[in-house]
């Protein structure tokens, strides 16, 4: 169904507001500050960012920034609690503690001195000493679980440090997690459409993918995936589409190719393996994927080329 005006006006507002929790987490976000960049009344704003997103925006805001400190108190085992709790946006350690064990049923310390190993079908493994909490994998339409058990193992990458410049990107965002092959589809259906007519992407087209979330943290089904496209300066924001400047810094870029299972395969790698015998440690900033060409194969036997990315700093 073709959406009218007035729901692509309120999809670009809550996006807005949306934008601005992930740009100040570590601050004060109020009712009436998230209302006002979405330029509702903060009465009726509660109940269209409900509406949208599935949760209120106080609820979202909590456990995103929960969500945050329990990889930072993974990947960051020397920073104490006290200041994990203040960046993450919590005004006492004292709240900080009391909302974490009621969110994962343990207190910080215990998360972090292996708690979150216990947890059910969790995927954080041990290495030299260290805590490597692995990230999420993309899942392309016709991905399935079978498909990712009969993946063969991928050959080691050669891993390499490189410094990577802006990327001023355009990008859709999908809500709904990882396993929602349709709704990431429609993501790129609606970044491609829109970038397309517009001329913004230049004769070499890249593609990129940004998922944010944990799913061994974040409930599944509210895992965030970026559908990105790397745009030129004329771009404006759109509707669905907005534009950002992925973090420039030192990534560490490794390509990847196989099946339906190589991108579980390669987040294991980089953040399991490879990072704890490396010197380097997660840089507090999301990981991308840099897709070569699109998938070739069949839809039931996809193969896949990309770089992974993976935003470090000295150990």
């Amino acid at each position: 169904m073709r959406k009218t005006g007035t729901q692509k006006e309120y999809e670009r507002r809550i996006d807005a507001a949306l934008d601005f929790i992930d740009r100040n987490l570590g601050d004060d976000i109020s009712l009436g500050k998230l209302a006002s960049v979405a330029c509702f009344s903060p009465f009726h704003f509660h109940r269209i960012f409900s509406a949208f997103v599935g949760e209120p925006p106080a609820e979202y805001v909590r456990r995103l920034r929960l969500e945050k400190a329990a990889i930072l108190l993974v990947n960051d085992a020397s920073a104490p609690v006290t200041q994990i709790a203040l960046a993450c946006g919590f005004s006492t350690s004292a709240l900080f503690c009391r909302l974490f064990k009621a969110r994962f049923g343990m207190p910080p310390t215990v998360w972090r001195d292996g708690g979150h190993e216990d947890r059910k079908n969790g995927q954080t493994v041990r290495k030299s000493g260290k805590d490597i909490t692995r990230r999420p994998a993309y899942h392309w339409p016709g991905r399935t679980n079978s498909q990712a058990r009969r993946a063969g193992m991928i050959k080691k990458p050669v891993v390499k440090i490189e410094d990577v410049p802006p990327l001023r990107v355009a990008y859709v965002k999908h809500l709904k997690g990882y396993e929602d092959s349709a709704g990431i589809g429609d993501a790129f259906e609606t970044l491609f459409c829109w970038a397309g007519p517009r001329g913004v992407m230049g004769p070499d087209v890249r593609v990129m993918g940004m998922p944010l979330d944990n799913p061994d943290i974040t409930p599944k089904d509210k895992c965030r995936y970026y559908a990105c496209v790397v745009v030129n300066d004329r771009a404006e924001p759109d509707g669905r589409v907005g534009i950002m400047t992925i973090r420039p810094g030192k990534y560490a870029v490794g390509r990847f190719e196989g099946g339906s299972g190589i991108f579980k395969k390669a987040y294991a790698y980089m953040y399991g393996e490879w990072l704890s015998r490396s010197g380097w440690q997660p840089d507090d900033a999301p990981a991308f994927e840099s897709y070569i060409g699109e998938p070739t194969g069949t839809a039931k036997k996809p193969h896949f080329v990309f770089d992974l990315c993976v935003p470090v700093k000295p150990l």
